[in-house]
């Protein structure tokens, strides 16, 4: 594992991690506030923004990091342009779009109620396609320190219009959802424009002139973004008309539940497999052959190592996090978060894959395995749903199963890179003791300390694996985190 990987991958964590602390307080209060039905309302705005902001960003940041890791010089600067005026252009023709169909959005969404937030949603969704454009030339750059504290700040945001928010909402106004989800973007975006300006960018109005901008490196743009659009657009999409469906069969309510555990997953997996794809993208970009196989070997490894102590502690303390993220009315989507979890597991392994997909341009079969993945999570959700909504999450981990097979076969026929039957081992054993772990806290509601117990497995597992180099650098990043708490507790 290369040094390397494991301090860009902490450096980001650790803007994620606070991002994560204030968004999850900004969450806290709006549960408290509004309860499952404010919950549910919220996140099918925030998906909905999600995936308009995504569209209006051709696709999100991917293209942006693989263009800009790829080109040099003059060439880099024209793609840069390019990309950032389709950007534009893409969210004034969405903004448009959204106006004029907003009550049928409305119509279809909540029966024709909240059109008026719809056409608010504008806001938040330009603010968010381009925090998307600057994350991405951030992290082509690998400006890992910026991208934590923009995320920071993004989070920070979000925490300080919670509470109005939340306040508004409980006197009947629904529009302030939509000041929820702006709030978050808006500061990190200020934070991302004077970073990338640092980078050498927007310096002066000539650095930024149309002019600048050709067919060429817009086509290249459109190479790698539009399947990427694709596939967020069939993703968000099968998520979004699940959500519907939820509220069709047990109101905001049972979207509220739904969108807990959703979240939760969302946080963690957030945390940690964001910051290692900031790291990994970029590397594998600039690597072929022997190289890419080893360092896709070497992130498969680390992942796995961090992953199965963390998801197994999940497992065994969801009724605490749920009432503390939450409140103790979101219980119930514990049953479905227990699914969410193993399906994590295996997703881990699969965003992997992908990203290498990615840096190798290969975005046919990455599309191709994102539609994969929405098609049978969509069918499965729709089909299970009316027995009860602890089967969506049942539905997540069919779905990421296919998923991983699909991308496992494509990155072997097309692109000759395997990985090595000890790894796989190492997986399924890992795989196993989630499951196991899983199966002996179904029925928990309440957390006791002796679950920590069913903890020591995995980590005993993951640190059975470590190889002689890792062990030492992780002793090494506890020494330095020991002596830098000491030195902030005075201590010697």
């Amino acid at each position: 594992m290369k040094p390397g990987m494991a301090v860009s991958t902490l450096k980001t964590a650790v803007g994620q991690f606070v991002g994560l602390v204030l968004g999850a307080v900004a969450v806290k209060l709006l549960a408290v506030l509004a309860g499952p039905a404010g919950v549910g309302l919220y996140s099918i705005l925030r998906h909905l923004q999600q995936m308009l902001s995504s569209i209006a960003s051709i696709g999100g940041q991917n293209a942006v990091v693989q263009g800009l890791s790829s080109h040099k010089g003059i060439a880099k600067r024209q793609f840069f342009i390019s990309s950032f005026y389709i950007f534009i252009l893409a969210s004034v023709l969405l903004s448009i779009t959204i106006l004029i169909f907003a009550d049928f959005i409305a119509a279809w969404m909540f029966a024709g109620e909240h059109a008026s937030a719809i056409r608010w949603l504008i806001i938040p969704i330009v603010l968010g396609a381009l925090l998307f454009f600057f994350r991405g030339v951030l992290t082509a750059e690998m400006e890992f320190g910026a991208l934590s504290i923009v995320t920071m700040l993004t989070g920070l945001g979000a925490a300080l219009v919670a509470l109005p928010v939340g306040l508004v909402y409980a006197r009947g106004n629904s529009n302030a959802m939509v000041l929820f989800l702006a709030g978050g973007p808006l500061l990190g975006l200020i934070a991302a424009f004077f970073y990338v300006r640092h980078q050498g960018y927007f310096r002066g109005i000539k650095a930024i002139a149309p002019s600048g901008a050709t067919r060429g490196a817009a086509v290249r743009f459109l190479q790698v973004a539009l399947p990427s659009l694709l596939s967020l657009f069939l993703t968000l999409g099968s998520v979004l008309i699940v959500r519907s469906y939820i509220v069709r069969l047990y109101g905001l309510e049972g979207a509220g539940q739904f969108d807990a555990a959703w979240s939760i997953s969302a946080m963690y997996l957030a945390l940690f497999l964001t910051s290692l794809q900031s790291y990994l993208l970029p590397e594998l970009s600039k690597v072929w052959g022997r190289e890419l196989h080893s360092a896709l070997a070497k992130a498969f490894h680390f992942a796995l190592l961090i992953s199965l102590p963390l998801i197994c502690g999940l497992v065994v303390m969801k009724p605490l996090i749920v009432s503390v993220l939450f409140s103790h009315e979101f219980l119930p989507s514990l049953d479905v978060l227990r699914w969410v979890l193993i399906g994590d597991f295996v997703r881990v392994l699969g965003w992997v894959i992908s990203t290498a997909l990615v840096a190798r341009a290969d975005m046919k079969g990455f599309a191709m395995a994102e539609a994969l993945w929405s098609m049978i999570f969509m069918s499965v959700s729709l089909w299970l749903l009316p027995y009860g909504l602890e089967w969506v999450g049942f539905a997540y981990f069919a779905s990421y199963g296919f998923y991983l097979v699909f991308l496992t076969s494509r990155l072997r026929l097309s692109h000759g890179v395997a990985l090595k039957g000890r790894k796989l081992l190492y997986w399924l054993a890992g795989f196993l003791i989630v499951v196991v772990t899983a199966w002996l806290c179904r029925d928990d509601r309440e957390f006791y300390s002796w679950h920590f117990i069913l903890i020591l497995p995995a980590m005993l597992f993951s640190f059975f694996i470590m190889g002689v180099d890792e062990r030492l650098f992780a002793q090494h990043l506890l020494s330095r985190l020991r002596l830098k708490l000491c030195g902030l507790s005075g201590r010697p």
